[in-house]
């Protein structure tokens, strides 16, 4: 299977996926939009991530990561390597699409 790699910014990808705001913690990280990695928080995006919310739900998941060069990065899927937080969108990420936002 043949993946397409796109970078976009954070505004770019904010228009683009719709951030819904983190509304258990009323001080989240990124402007509210980011989940932590543990407690309520992480049990929330385990059920998107898990497909609760649907087939595709998965596809809504992103995941803010350190970089092997020190730098944040967000990335599509639900990651347990190097992550800081997550992200549940609107829209959902394309199939075959590998994305950084940077």
């Amino acid at each position: 299977m043949k993946y397409a790699f796109k970078e976009m910014t954070f505004d770019e990808w904010e228009k683009t996926f719709k951030p819904m705001p983190n509304h258990i913690a009323k001080n989240a990280a990124f402007d509210g939009f980011m989940f932590e990695t543990y407690d309520a928080e992480l049990a929330h995006v385990l059920l998107y991530a898990n497909g609760y919310f649907g087939k595709a739900s998965n596809r809504k998941v992103w995941t803010l990561v350190e970089g092997d060069d020190g730098e944040s990065v967000i990335v599509d899927g639900y990651q347990l390597c190097n992550r800081i937080g997550y992200f549940i969108t609107q829209e959902k990420a394309k199939a075959n699409v590998q994305y950084n936002v940077i």
